[in-house]
């Protein structure tokens, strides 16, 4: 841990310049003021460069070395100088400004044109995160996130938030015509009540202005919606972090309504148990090709064989079987002599050479369905199917 004394040495220069706006563009590095700040930056993976802690702070100086962070101590005047503040922050940091560029265009976007006050940006940034939005656009390259205001007002969510950047609002409003988007623009003077509009199944940007002058007149004139929030006539406009929390909660929602089809077929649980059909499909063509098992009977045989025993309710239990359903299903096993019944089942020797037979029969298929993957692809394949598992059984146990 290193004592530093004066302005001019290189960590406070660096601390200092990152400070403003311009500093943090050239370096590419922010300031965290305060330790709040920096346990956000931490939680979202920002990396730090290092600490300045006050010098009477030894023992939270401490505790970050220990944390494996670089610290320097120094006294309260120069920590004020960083900061520009008549107060003492004890902690403060630099780190790596996050990747906020993005190329791909998500379903639902939030366009910030001329949006000026920090505190707004804040809200609005914190707001698309509880709806799930972390792309956002703005009509102007100079957009700033990372200011202490911003940073407090958003909780932290500007370091999860990606940015497209764009010279102005023409620029912005052709560049989403081109990726497909309908423009919604929210004005006093809209000709829609926001809550009746009726969206197409199209990417939406919900287009928020400036808190005096509105959107621009680009958006105003070629937006597919302009609308406007219903008021009582005493209240002249609303805060627009207000407005847009009002907005996108109506818009994902009428979003949804208008591609709740394509919603349900692009639902996890859909894929994965359409996949898991498919492929039970495929493997029951395999094997009846050369036997009258189902993919099902040798699976539970491979299960058998791996277990030794298992009770007929077990059976019942890990393979979805009514209890009626049970005699049927090991009817040709145990007329082949593979299976023995009485009392627990049990796999037999013969049952241990057919299962070795027809194994070759569902490892080929298995290697067809996958022959478009590598092998790495498939084992990061098979690990995210067991992480899935996984999650599913700490969901249904109760775990958070």
């Amino acid at each position: 841990m290193e004592a530093i004394r004066s302005l001019k040495e290189a960590p406070i220069v660096l601390a200092r310049a990152v400070k403003t706006r311009q500093g943090r563009q050239t370096h590419h590095q922010l300031l965290l003021e305060g330790e709040e700040i920096l346990a956000w930056a931490i939680e979202y993976a920002i990396p730090i460069e290092y600490l300045l802690v006050s010098e009477r702070a030894a023992a939270v100086a401490a505790r970050y070395e220990a944390q494996g962070y670089t610290v320097y101590t120094t006294s309260e005047g120069i920590l004020k100088k960083v900061s520009d503040t008549s107060y003492l922050i004890p902690v403060l940091g630099v780190a790596r400004m996050p990747a906020l560029e993005w190329r791909e265009w998500p379903a639902f976007t939030v366009v910030l044109d001329g949006v000026q006050d920090l505190g707004n940006l804040g809200t609005i940034i914190r707001t698309c995160q509880a709806f799930g939005i972390r792309q956002i656009v703005s009509t102007t390259p100079d957009l700033d996130l990372h200011q202490r205001k911003t940073i407090e007002a958003s909780r932290g969510s500007v370091f999860a938030t990606q940015v497209a950047r764009f010279p102005d609002a023409a620029t912005t409003l052709a560049q989403l015509k081109r990726q497909g988007y309908q423009i919604v623009a929210t004005s006093p003077r809209g000709a829609h009540l926001q809550s009746l509009v009726t969206l197409r199944q199209q990417p939406v940007a919900l287009v928020i202005g400036n808190e005096t002058a509105g959107v621009a007149p680009e958006f105003e004139h070629q937006a597919d919606f302009l609308v406007q929030i219903p008021m009582a006539p005493a209240v002249e406009s609303l805060n627009v972090g207000v407005a847009t929390g009002i907005s996108l909660y109506e818009l994902k929602l009428k979003q949804v309504l208008a591609m709740i089809e394509q919603q349900i077929k692009s639902t996890l649980g859909r894929e994965l148990n359409v996949a898991g059909m498919l492929v039970q499909r495929a493997l029951d063509v395999a094997l009846r090709q050369v036997s009258e098992l189902s993919s099902q009977q040798v699976i539970w045989m491979m299960v058998l064989e791996c277990d030794g025993t298992m009770r007929v309710e077990d059976l019942c239990r890990q393979f979805g079987l009514l209890e009626s359903e049970v005699p049927a299903f090991l009817a040709p096993l145990v007329r082949s002599g593979w299976v023995k019944a009485e009392g627990d089942l049990t796999l037999t020797v013969q049952g241990e050479e057919a299962l070795a037979k027809l194994w070759f029969v569902v490892e080929n298929t298995e290697r067809r369905i996958l022959a478009g993957f590598t092998d790495t692809q498939v084992q990061t394949l098979l690990a995210q199917l067991r992480q899935i598992q996984e999650t599913c059984i700490h969901l249904m146990a109760g775990d958070q």
